[in-house]
């Protein structure tokens, strides 16, 4: 375990021998950016048409079959 643990401690050494003053902290090399739609308000889907092509419904939800919790 020491030999492993005198890797890591060389390699700690390497990263703040290249570390210089003029290189700002970053936690990503590469700048991320929020590839994100435009956030625009649109007419919401009608609860009939949702569920509209259900197999099953009941009192306006979608039924499904119990899977867990044993037989109903």
């Amino acid at each position: 375990m020491q030999g492993e643990l005198n890797v890591i401690a060389d390699s700690i050494n390497k990263v703040q021998e290249v570390a210089s003053d003029d290189v700002e902290p970053t936690a990503n090399p590469v700048p991320l950016e929020a590839y994100l739609r435009p956030d625009v308000p649109e007419t919401p889907l009608r609860r009939e048409d949702a569920l509209a092509g259900a197999p099953a419904t009941e009192s306006g939800m979608f039924v499904a079959p119990r899977i867990l919790g044993g037989e109903a």
